[in-house]
């Protein structure tokens, strides 16, 4: 019997970035993007019908964070894991260890480099994203 995909949401302000994670993560047979939103409200919408089994979510999005994004999606869908994003380079705008609540947390900067291996680590049932390879 094949294993069913990764079901991944996407979620980001920016329409420039959306699309730039959808374009890394398309094409893997492992993974299947079920959902894409501009805003937490949206992502939430998307959620009750895509089931994501990983969100991906900025940090910083008008009207609703991505922290309370995240939250209430994970209220609402407790086996969805999260990874937060954010590409802020304002100390003070990027989410405390302690106010994540999340799965993990990656500078976008890292994105191309670790999104997919934590992904994979998430749907795979480890609660720790795997390390950078320039921190290793």
């Amino acid at each position: 019997m094949e294993a069913q995909p990764i079901r991944i949401l996407l979620v980001d302000d920016d329409a420039s970035f959306l699309n730039s994670l959808e374009a890394l993560l398309t094409g893997d047979p492992g993974l299947e993007i079920v959902g894409k939103a501009a805003s937490g409200k949206e992502a939430l919408a998307a959620a009750a019908c895509a089931q994501p089994d990983v969100a991906v979510i900025d940090v910083l999005m008008p009207t609703m964070s991505g922290i309370e994004c995240a939250h209430l999606l994970q209220e609402r869908y407790p086996n969805a894991r999260v990874i937060l994003i954010s590409g802020s380079i304002f100390e003070d705008k990027r989410p405390h260890p302690d106010e994540r609540g999340t799965d993990a947390y990656l500078e976008k900067s890292e994105v191309p480099e670790r999104l997919y291996a934590t992904i994979l680590a998430l749907a795979a049932g480890t609660t720790a994203a795997p390390p950078s390879r320039t921190n290793a």
